[in-house]
């Protein structure tokens, strides 16, 4: 390479890495934010009952809550169920101790019926994270639903960390049954799993706790791909009960990291190979199989774990990351890759805020068809980022993609628009069943034209005249509207647009 082509070459890296993101930011993006309960982590810092600590725990939701509306995100992860608790109104497990200070113990509210309410106010969705097997740490859990998952033998362990066993088909019904109370009795946008799945490195030997019925149901298969078909059964039936009871929620799984190497799972599924040197530790330690259940079409969206720098040694995000959203578009799905920010509390703060920077440009360049999507771990480091963020990549509104291999009705616009004041209001449009309605909502300058409005990809409007979303139909505006038209268009669970309606 010639000393003029090197130069070109590192001009034009810099330009890629280092410039200030597009203020407008994408239309189509999901930006989510984990938001962690299991140990108080991001919520709430203190435990207890009663109406003072009540009111204590809800405000500092809503701060958290405000900071997601002016960073612009659009996705709220909310732990409901850490260790087989609930964080929620349960007639199967026990209330969590995270929320109440005991487990088992009522704390007098509902926060997940209060975190949905303030996340749709604030136009954000909310989606019920879910830990499907993991049970303890090392606690020995004691309440009457503990005592009883001990009692039916559902419960499988390995050094201090135990499980619910998803080798047991009574186990995967109860997860499924968990997880439809809450798909059925809460107004939720999506639900997501994380990576807990197996207990680590549990024996394949035959002093396994699960050997004998490994042996006594598929001798044929390997230990470890039993162990593996067991996590994708319940998978698809959780899913299946979802697409039946709420075909408009969206599902998917948030894996660790890596996978898809020669000697796991990408020849199986037919997957070109992850080629990086760091191993797929999950697939033999953990049962988990991601690429698998890409493959079976049972979960909507993909969130991995690419959890460290951008330059790290053998695992390079930038690689990583465009393989995996290779991967969700092969089997046509999504890819939401989720990054942590735990770094920025050691070293180079501002070094590490770039490197976020850096890895959303870099999923951004990744991402296939426009299908973007980018996940924080975790909401208690928001405050260290939020100007980064909000002056940069997440500087304007977006909305999700649209969801894949599923078929919206095409609506037509909410009628009746009219400006009241600063206050646009219009006619609310029928729920479908026990469907969520959104709204997203344009403003327009007069001078621009309906055609020089429109997306020139077919995408409806342009992103840049994006206000916001609402779950209401109405919303506040600031400033005089005078200077514009507005347009509101409905936004339904696949996030698909009608077609607008406007108020002139």
């Amino acid at each position: 390479m010639t000393l003029y082509n090197r130069l070109l070459t590192l001009i034009c890296v810099l330009v890629m890495t280092c410039l200030p993101l597009g203020a407008s930011g994408p239309k189509r993006e999901l930006r989510g934010v984990w938001l962690t309960t299991v140990w108080g982590i991001d919520w709430p810092s203190r435990s207890g009952v009663g109406e003072t600590a009540a009111r204590h725990q809800k405000e500092e939701m809503r701060k958290i809550l405000d900071r997601c509306r002016r960073l612009n995100l659009t996705t709220v992860f909310f732990q409901v169920r850490s260790v087989g608790d609930a964080m929620y109104r349960s007639s199967l497990e026990p209330w969590s101790g995270f929320i109440s200070g005991k487990r088992g113990e009522n704390p007098g509210w509902d926060p997940l019926e209060f975190v949905v309410e303030e996340c749709h106010a604030r136009g954000l969705e909310c989606y019920a994270w879910v830990n499907p097997f993991r049970w303890s740490s090392g606690t020995d859990y004691a309440t009457p639903q503990d005592k009883e998952f001990k009692r039916r033998g559902w419960l499988i362990s390995h050094n201090k960390y135990t499980a619910f066993n998803p080798g047991l088909e009574a186990v995967r019904e109860h997860v499924t049954n968990v997880c439809r109370e809450i798909v059925e009795n809460y107004d939720i946008d999506g639900m997501v799993f994380d990576d807990y799945f197996y207990p680590n490195r549990i024996s394949e030997s035959k002093d396994a706790p699960d050997y004998d019925i490994y042996i006594n149901e598929a001798p044929w298969m390997s230990f470890g791909d039993w162990r593996r078909a067991n996590v994708h059964k319940a998978i698809a039936d959780i899913s299946a009960m979802i697409r039946d009871t709420r075909p408009d929620l969206r599902f998917g799984i948030s894996p660790a990291g890596v996978a898809g190497k020669h000697d796991t799972s990408a020849p199986k599924w037919g997957m070109e190979i992850c080629d990086v040197k760091a191993a797929d530790w999950q697939y033999r330690e953990i049962y988990s199989d991601p690429l698998g259940l890409l493959y079976q079409g049972t979960i909507d969206f993909i969130s991995p774990q690419i959890y460290w720098a951008t330059t790290h040694p053998t695992a390079p995000f930038t690689r990583l990351s465009s393989w995996w959203n290779s991967a969700a578009n092969f089997y046509d799905r999504h890819c939401y890759t989720s990054v942590t920010l735990e770094r920025v509390e050691n070293g180079d703060k501002r070094e590490n805020c770039r490197d976020l920077i850096r890895q959303i440009e870099s999923n951004r360049r990744s991402s296939i068809d426009g299908d973007l999507g980018f996940v924080i771990y975790s909401a208690k480091f928001l405050p260290v980022v939020e100007r980064y963020l909000s002056e940069g990549p997440f500087a304007r509104p977006s909305i999700p993609p649209v969801r894949r291999g599923f078929e919206s009705d095409h609506r037509q616009g909410p009628e009746r628009l009219r400006l009241k004041g600063s206050k646009l209001e219009w006619s609310p449009v029928k729920r479908k069943s026990n469907e969520v309605i959104r709204y997203t909502v344009y403003e327009i300058p007069r001078k621009v034209s309906y055609e020089d409005a429109l997306d020139p990809k077919g995408d409806g409007l342009r992103g840049e005249y994006l206000l916001g979303v609402t779950y209401d139909p109405e919303i506040t505006l600031d400033g005089a509207p005078d200077g514009f038209r507005y347009a509101v268009c409905v936004l339904d669970g696949n996030s698909t647009e009608s077609a607008p309606a406007w108020c002139e």
